[in-house]
């Protein structure tokens, strides 16, 4: 089988690809706002989030971050003055994370650079097409990691 044909391959390209963008990016953040790509995510997941109760384990489940680098990620952010953990207003024992003032001001120019990102990849690329590359690598994420169920993800990363 020619190698430029076989899915692993491929795959193994475009992850390089989509690596390479992804550091370009982070680094232009870093330079711009002194966050990483990761602070962006979870920025928008508490934004997506707004007047909801946000755990740790809610970012660690929804964004398949491992819960001691979520930790650390959250430490920092709350040092930086990003994010705010206050006691649940539901069970004291557990803490929620909130966006600060600071982060909203930022939240929409990074908002601007992942969907500018989100375009460059999709260019060309048919809804239809779209949606069932969406089905197929869900299936392939499925085959290789043994999970059985659909993947779990955030509304904003399904649309748009």
């Amino acid at each position: 089988m020619d190698k430029t044909k076989h899915i692993g391959y491929r795959m193994r390209y475009f992850d390089r690809c989509m690596k390479q963008l992804i550091d370009r990016k982070n680094n232009e953040r870093q330079q711009n706002y002194g966050m990483s790509m990761t602070d962006g995510w979870i920025l928008r997941y508490l934004y997506e989030h707004d007047g909801q109760e946000v755990f740790q384990k809610n970012i660690e489940t929804d964004l398949h971050i491992k819960k001691s680098a979520l930790t650390q990620q959250l430490n920092d952010m709350e040092a930086r003055g990003l994010i705010r953990r206050r006691i649940s207003s539901h069970d004291s024992r557990y803490k929620c994370i909130s966006r600060t003032e600071k982060a909203m001001e930022i939240h929409q120019e990074i908002m601007n650079e992942m969907e500018e990102h989100e375009r460059m990849i999709k260019k060309g690329i048919s809804e239809e097409d779209l949606a069932v590359f969406s089905r197929v690598l869900d299936q392939m994420i499925a085959n290789i990691s043994g999970d059985e169920k659909q993947t779990r993800r955030p509304e904003w990363l399904c649309h748009k």
